[in-house]
Formats: structure tokens, sequence, C-alpha cells
């Protein structure tokens, strides 16, 4: 049964993960941002839990509704870059490039469930640093098939691949804003 809850907690934790990369991998970024990315966001995804586990039940409570905002509104904002950013004025042989702060923002805001779920980890009765591994590790894996995956389906989409990255990212950051407006209403 722990094997269950641990399971089903690390891939419902990492769908975010794998749709975020997906919509990237559109954008096909170089080789080296590809890596940085899956370090990012498995190194994000890793840690928050125990950020979570360490601040403790009632910390949780107050600002784990709050952190999970934040994370919803960052999506938002980089979703509405990718929409409204003119790739057009770029060389159109030159790859695309997300800066670090792209990647930490990203990082962080699609890493707000792990430190939710770290609030009660230690509550479901599963290993803890075991699964903080795992999460880690579906967090890269997720990471480099999403960006695989979405360069795949840029053939598909055409000039409009950025575009649609970023109303999928924007989709994202605004379900979860509305998941997380009626859990503090």
């Amino acid at each position: 049964m722990v094997v269950v809850k641990m399971l089903a907690l690390i891939v419902s934790l990492g769908i975010d993960t794998l749709m975020v990369s997906i919509s990237l991998g559109t954008a096909e970024p170089q080789r080296s941002t590809r890596i940085r990315l899956a370090v990012a966001f498995a190194s994000a995804e890793a840690l928050m839990p125990l950020i979570g586990i360490g601040l403790g039940h009632e910390l949780g409570r107050v600002f784990g509704r709050w952190s999970s905002l934040a994370g919803a509104v960052a999506l938002l904002g980089v979703g509405a870059w990718f929409v409204f950013w003119d790739r057009e004025r770029e060389s159109a042989e030159k790859p695309v490039a997300l800066t670090t702060w792209t990647i930490v923002v990203l990082a962080l805001s699609i890493s707000m469930d792990e430190l939710a779920a770290g609030f009660s980890m230690g509550l479901l009765g599963i290993p803890i640093i075991l699964t903080i591994i795992l999460i880690g590790c579906e967090a890269f894996a997720f990471t480099l098939t999403g960006l695989v995956l979405g360069s795949w389906l840029k053939p598909f989409l055409g000039e409009w691949a950025e575009k649609v990255a970023g109303v999928v990212l924007g989709c994202l950051g605004f379900f979860l804003l509305i998941h997380v407006g009626s859990s503090i209403l």
C-alpha cells in the first residue's frame, strides 16, 4: 500500500512538469537549455517537499495556498511572455535560449504543489527521503520527455508553436489560480 501511495503522489505531482515541458519543447530549446531545464525542474521539485516539511503543518496551512497562488501567477506571466513575445524580430535560425531567470521562475512555479505536498508528506506514512529522490528523478525524466514531445509537435503547429505553448502555460496558471482561489475563499 505504501508503494501505491508513493507512486500516486509522485505521478500526480509530475503532470504539470510534463505539460510545461511539452509547451517549452515546441520552442525547440538548445540541448544545453534542455538539460538546464531538467536539472532546474528536478531540483526545485525535489527540494520543495523538504521545505514544506520544514515549515510544518500550521505554516503550510496558512502559506501553502498563497505559495500555490504565486505559482499560478508565475505560470500566467510566463505564458503571456510566450504569447506576446515577437519571435519574428529574432533570427529565424537562432534556437530559443531561455534565460536563467525564466527557468528559475518556471521551476519554482511548477514546484509549488510539491511544497504543499511536503506539508502533509509525513502524514502519508511514506518513506520521505526515497519519495523525494523519486520525485526528483520523475521531474528530470518528465521534463526531458515533455521537451522531446513538444519538439515533435512543433511541425504540426508551425509558426504558432510558441503561441500555443504560451496558451498552454497560461491555461495551467489560470486553472491553478481557480483551484487555489476556490480553496482560499
